[in-house]
């Protein structure tokens, strides 16, 4: 049965693969004559289509690869923010668990010259 349903599983991958070669091709047969005109704070006339879809496909890819490692850095600096302030309140029990050993000792130091004085 696990077979089964990884055959089926891997079948549906290959069918969703060429599904979109076949979209891809059919996306640059219909346009493979066509042209444009752009204006980009210039007028550019008679621009592939294709070459604007090329461009407009890096641009988006790229773009979001920066937001992904924007986003990164910002959840990055946010966990190194919480480590810092988990360092500093272990430091602080740290310091305040050896005020508390060291009272501790002084403390039985005392009782323990006040029972030798008192024998």
């Amino acid at each position: 049965m696990a077979l089964a349903l990884k055959r089926l599983k891997v079948y549906l991958k290959l069918a969703a693969i060429s599904a979109a070669i076949a979209v891809a091709l059919l996306l640059v047969i219909a346009n493979s004559r066509r042209t444009a005109d752009v204006w980009f704070f210039h007028d550019y006339n008679d621009i592939p289509v294709l070459w604007l879809i090329l461009v407009t496909a890096v641009l988006a890819i790229v773009g979001w690869w920066g937001v992904r490692k924007v986003i990164g850095v910002l959840r990055d600096f946010r966990d190194l923010q919480r480590a810092e302030v988990a360092q500093r309140q272990i430091d602080e029990q740290r310091r305040l668990a050896d005020e508390v050993a060291q009272r501790e000792k002084r403390i039985d130091e005392k009782l323990h010259r006040s029972i030798t004085e008192d024998t």
